[in-house]
Order: C-alpha cells, then sequence, then structure tokens
C-alpha cells in the first residue's frame, strides 16, 4: 500500500495547513479546526513547504502572508512556491490568505495576482474560520476526484503508462514550449514486433505482470523530465524535452540493455519479440503549424508498423486484431499521405480481419431499404 493510500485509510479526515508566527494563533486554529480536520501547523515558509511536500493530503492552506517571516537567503515565499510548483497537486492547493482589517483593495488585488484563492481576517471567528476550511476542503476533494478521473482516462490499462491519446496532447504542448524557449525537442519510438502475439500465448496474470513491469521498466531507464507513453499495442513512445538528437541516440543505447534483459530485443530463443528504434528530432521552425509537427509523427510512428523489408509480418497483423483503434489511425495516416507501397501488402489481412464487419454494415443497410420500403 502506498503512503497516500495508507494516510487516508488511518485518517479519512481533511488535512490542512495553517501557517502563523504567532504560537497564540496556531493554538487557537487548531482547537477550532481540530475537531473536523488533520490540522498541521507552521511557523515559517521554509517549514510550511516541507509539511506540504510531505503530507499529500493537504488540502488547504491558511498563511498569515505578512506575519510569518520570509527566509533570509532569498527563497521565495510559500505563495509562491506553492504556485510554481511542478506538482500539480502542489501548485493547485487553494490558499486562502490570513490578513488584517486595516488591508486595502489594491493589496488583496495584488495578492489575488499571485494566486491568493481567498482571504480571511484577523481576529477571525471561529464559525468563519470553520466555513472557510469546510469550504475549500470539499473543493480540494472534487477536484482530486476530477484529476484521477483524467489520469484514468490518459493512462493505459496494461502498463500504467499514459496512452496515445495523452501522448499527442503532451506532445502538442512539449512543442508550443519548445519553440517558446528555443529549445530541442526529440522522440524516441520503441517497436516491439510480436509482443501482441507473445502476449496471446500467456495466462492472463503473467501477461498483465509483464506489461507492468515493462512499464515500469521504460519509466525508469529515462531521466524525470522524460516521459514515455504506449502509443500501440506494440509501440512505445519517449518525449524528450531539451533534448538534441545525440542525447535521443544516448536515450536509445540506454534503452538496449534493459530490453535485452527482457528477451525483447533480437527476437529467438524463448522470445519471439524483436526490437525496432526511430528516433526523431522535431522541427524547430515556427513556420511549421504544430498540426503538421503532430502529423508528421503520426506518419512515421504508422512507417514503424512495416518491416523494412516489406514482408508480411504475423505479428503486425496479430497488432491490428488487438487493438484496431489504434492500428487502424497508424494506416489511415499513411493512406492519406498516399504510401500505397508500404499497405500493399497488408491489405489482403486487414480486409479479412474486417470482413465480418463489412458484412454486418450491408446486412444492416439492407434491412434499413427494406424497411423503408414498407412503410416501417
Amino acid at each position: 500500500m502506498s503512503e497516500s493510500a495508507r494516510m487516508r485509510k488511518e485518517s479519512p479526515r481533511p488535512h490542512l495547513l495553517f501557517v502563523e508566527h504567532s504560537r497564540l494563533m496556531r493554538k487557537a486554529a487548531e482547537r477550532i479546526l481540530g475537531k473536523q480536520f488533520e490540522v498541521m501547523l507552521a511557523e515559517t515558509h521554509e517549514s510550511a513547504w516541507t509539511r506540504l511536500l510531505d503530507n499529500p493530503l493537504i488540502q488547504v492552506v491558511f498563511v498569515d502572508i505578512d506575519g510569518v517571516p520570509t527566509d533570509s537567503d532569498g527563497k521565495p515565499d510559500l505563495l509562491e512556491r506553492i504556485r510554481t510548483a511542478s506538482s500539480q497537486r502542489v501548485s493547485e492547493t487553494p490558499v486562502v490568505a490570513i490578513t488584517g482589517d486595516q488591508d486595502c483593495e489594491s493589496r488583496r488585488e495584488a495578492l489575488l495576482e499571485k494566486g491568493v484563492t481567498d482571504f480571511i481576517e484577523k481576529p477571525f471567528r471561529p464559525s468563519e474560520l470553520l466555513a472557510r476550511a469546510r469550504a475549500h476542503a470539499t473543493a480540494a476533494n472534487a477536484r482530486e476526484r476530477l484529476n484521477l478521473l483524467q489520469l484514468q482516462h490518459h493512462r493505459d490499462s496494461q502498463t500504467g503508462l499514459g496512452n496515445r491519446r495523452y501522448f499527442f496532447e503532451r506532445l502538442k504542448q512539449a512543442v508550443s514550449f519548445a519553440r517558446r524557449h528555443q529549445l530541442p525537442l526529440s522522440l524516441v519510438h520503441v517497436h516491439l514486433d510480436g509482443l501482441s502475439a507473445t502476449l496471446q500465448a500467456m495466462e492472463r496474470p503473467m501477461r498483465l505482470g509483464r506489461m507492468v513491469r515493462l512499464g515500469r521498466i521504460l519509466s525508469d531507464a529515462v531521466r524525470q523530465e522524460d516521459t514515455v507513453y504506449r502509443t500501440g499495442p506494440e509501440t512505445f513512445s519517449f518525449i524528450l524535452p531539451s533534448t538534441d538528437a545525440d542525447g535521443a541516440e544516448a536515450v536509445r543505447c540506454r534503452l538496449i540493455p534493459e530490453l535485452d534483459g527482457l528477451g525483447m530485443l533480437n527476437g529467438g530463443g524463448s522470445s519471439e519479440i524483436s526490437t525496432r528504434f526511430h528516433v526523431e528530432k522535431i522541427a524547430s521552425d515556427p513556420e511549421v503549424p504544430v498540426g503538421d509537427v503532430l502529423s508528421q509523427v503520426r506518419e512515421n510512428m504508422g512507417a514503424l508498423l512495416v518491416i523494412p523489408a516489406e514482408a508480411p509480418s504475423p505479428a503486425v497483423s496479430d497488432a491490428i486484431a488487438a487493438a484496431p483503434p489504434d492500428q487502424l489511425e497508424n494506416l489511415l495516416e499513411l493512406a492519406r499521405r498516399g504510401e500505397t507501397e508500404q499497405l500493399k501488402h497488408l491489405l489482403p489481412e486487414l480486409v479479412e480481419r474486417l470482413q465480418p464487419l463489412l458484412s454486418l454494415a450491408r446486412s444492416i443497410d439492407r434491412k434499413d431499404r427494406e424497411d423503408d420500403e414498407n412503410g416501417h
């Protein structure tokens, strides 16, 4: 059980962080809120930041921004750290500023622009403090559930990695970011020929365990800022920010021993899986529309489905049968671009696989016409 899950099971009450220099005010807040919340107390910005990072269950932060001294070494204050955090959980945490009744409207507007969610004045009334805490904890719970649903929507169920749709969403963001900051951006695509056929021959528990392990190994093989996605039944794609072609090649070289250790490199022996790589440098020319860049990536991913020798591949056919939506999108992209030579040897197998659906469509169409003729 993860630390977060363990903490949820042991303490179902909402957690909040109260940051105040005055010991008396901290104790008062703990007494008021302690019956309904798990209250974390902090005296400085630094200790508050540490508590927020260490406790993933904190849903609301109350902070006396002016009353709590900032650190002498020039680090950003707590509000700035929260709003610029790389973690979405931290950056979206509601922050309620504890203010004095003498604060002017312009001061409050400035704090709102910095990212304050709400205000409460000192000395606060117990009923008001409780009401603010309940309201923001409820909002935080709703947002957490929404984030969880979005995460599940973006996740491949077998490996736990991001799926194809999420890959293109994040790639679009990465391309825009790289262009704004004039940074390189590269991709590495890994195609595991024969993976689908190998998995189909396994018992379900072994198959699931194998894919979870593969997802974990691929994730651990790259830097923290790099991300890997399952972009097809047999294809995995890495987004490598701030990485040029040489850096992407280094990632490819780093993946080779990992895949070899899984028996997924050259096939033969007990494994029928072999690996092909495609290292791709993303165009940095701002004149090229981002949509065209994504279309080119899709085309290159589609080309990975075709064995270079252009011999029919049972692994490709099995992959099409295993997950038609992913593979058909690649094949349609090749068809739109007129890559008929690459598609030629796949068409007989594809038509055979789709024949039951085509027959059903013809049957439904025929029945609809008969109903129309009979006035139904």
